[in-house]
């Protein structure tokens, strides 16, 4: 079984497309820590935010044609959903989520023939 290539390590992580690259990479992260078995929820969010921390750093060094993730943050928070289960949610940085929003508006326009 071989481990998912991360976006960062990808020769296509340039502009935009490093942002869903990252978003991928963070959903990733954050699945895994919240159905981490033997922890305890505070050691996963402390675990998941250090990953998230170096995963951000890792987008600020390696994504070409971007400044995108430069001087940005993450925020790991966990709420248990209406099934009783955990749930982690990555809180962007201002400036983050507003590249963010402006790949997501391109994303939904849509061509008209």
């Amino acid at each position: 079984m071989t481990t998912p290539q991360w976006g960062y390590e990808r020769a296509d992580c340039t502009g935009e497309y490093a942002l869903a690259l990252f978003l991928d990479d963070m959903e990733r992260v954050v699945e895994h820590y919240a159905t981490l078995d033997g922890e305890q929820v505070e050691t996963r969010i402390f675990q998941a935010q250090a990953a998230a921390n170096k995963l951000l750093k890792a987008y600020a060094n390696n994504a070409r044609k971007t400044t995108a993730f430069d001087g940005q943050f993450i925020d790991i928070k966990a709420f248990v959903n209406e099934d009783g289960q955990t749930q982690f949610v990555p809180i962007f940085s201002s400036g983050l989520k507003q590249k963010l929003l402006t790949l997501l508006k391109r994303s939904n326009q849509t061509t008209r023939h």
